[in-house]
């Protein structure tokens, strides 16, 4: 079931989960599979002397991780659907730490209807405990 109907409107925002960048999803995300003798794998996402290396203060999640939950997001507005018919382009542009909060928004940019068919266009982001957006971006999806 999706949360988008023919009737909502343009203008209309939605609000994903809240999520917190644990150090724990950090390292199951980023460390590497399988887990063995140099577990978790040294990058930027979780070894600050790599991401020193790297001109980074602190170390940084992986943008994938919350691209997840903008993708979570498009599910639960589209349905399953949007994993095959759906469109998302992204940017970012600030950093996310181990200790932050994101959530993810979406907000209805334009709809069309043809053919039984309604076209929305989404502009998407995330942002943090701060309100700080940390990605950008849009998405089209069909219902």
């Amino acid at each position: 079931m999706s949360l988008l109907t023919v009737g909502t409107q343009i203008g209309t925002e939605f609000t994903g989960k809240i999520k917190t960048i644990t150090e724990e999803r950090v390292y199951s995300f980023s460390g590497g599979f399988p887990r063995g003798p140099e577990w978790p794998k040294k990058t930027i996402h979780t070894n600050i002397d790599v991401a020193s290396r790297c001109g980074l203060k602190k170390r940084m999640a992986s943008g994938a991780m919350f691209e997840g939950y903008l993708i979570e997001l498009m599910i639960d507005l589209f349905g399953e659907r949007w994993l095959s018919k759906g469109k998302m382009t992204l940017k970012f542009i600030a950093q996310v730490s181990p200790g932050d909060t994101l959530v993810a928004k979406a907000i209805i940019e334009s709809k069309e209807t043809a053919n039984s068919t309604t076209k929305y266009k989404l502009n998407l982001w995330c942002e943090n405990q701060n309100a700080q957006k940390v990605v950008i971006g849009s998405a089209t999806g069909w219902i």
